[in-house]
């Protein structure tokens, strides 16, 4: 799957809850009609003591996700794109800093639905919820070659994550310009579940996320705009 990642930090003079609110409608609300997207996810940022400085750079992402990378370079020349979405990011977007990474996204530890009966994580399915909990890492080109690891999918479920992904840049749109060597995502249920599967375990938490080296980390409620 490609997943688009569109990194964006509010205009100045916008407090927080303009910024979320106007990106939730009226500009999600356009969003989620446009053609060729398969889902359409908005990570509105809050900040954690369990991360440190940095961690509020951008406001949220927007995370469209796409069958092929074609199709989501073609984002910008759609034509309800063009008319309804452009006009509209100005008006709460501080335009000259957003950052924008296509990617390969590769889902490493998944907990699909599997009916009534079995433990209530096993029936959690981060596709099939209105909210979640998000972990969001992205990874400097200064970053560590090697950020992701053989046992990343262990560390991220001794910390509760019930989802895990990593993306890489895509080749086809990226070639040699990618803007970040990958990105990481973890999700969890709820922010009490994040909050108590990272005190149980600080040590992985914190070798999970120091292996990247220089990189945007930042937890988010994501919001699903469109399955």
């Amino acid at each position: 799957m490609i997943r688009f990642f569109s990194l964006i930090p509010r205009l100045p003079g916008i407090d927080r809850q303009r910024f979320h609110d106007h990106w939730r409608h009226p500009h999600g609300t356009l969003g989620r009609q446009i053609p060729g997207m398969l889902s359409y996810v908005q990570a509105h940022q809050f900040d954690t003591d369990r991360l440190g400085p940095g961690q509020d750079e951008f406001d949220g992402v927007a995370m469209p996700s796409f069958d092929s990378a074609k199709d989501a370079a073609a984002l910008v020349d759609e034509p309800l794109f063009v008319d309804n979405i452009r006009p509209d990011e100005p008006l709460f977007q501080d335009l000259p800093r957003v950052v924008f990474f296509i990617t390969e996204e590769e889902v490493i530890v998944s907990r699909p639905a599997i009916g009534a009966g079995a433990a209530a994580d096993r029936q959690w399915d981060v596709l099939e919820r209105p909210t979640s909990i998000h972990l969001l890492q992205f990874v400097h080109l200064d970053g560590n070659p090697g950020w992701a690891g053989a046992d990343d999918a262990e560390l991220g479920l001794r910390i509760g994550a019930l989802r895990h992904a990593v993306n890489r840049p895509s080749a086809e749109v990226h070639s040699d310009s990618a803007p970040f060597l990958g990105a990481r995502q973890l999700w969890w249920p709820t922010l009490t579940a994040f909050q108590d599967g990272v005190d149980a375990d600080p040590a992985a938490f914190d070798e999970l996320l120091a292996r990247a080296g220089h990189a945007v980390t930042m937890l988010a409620v994501s919001e699903r705009f469109l399955r």
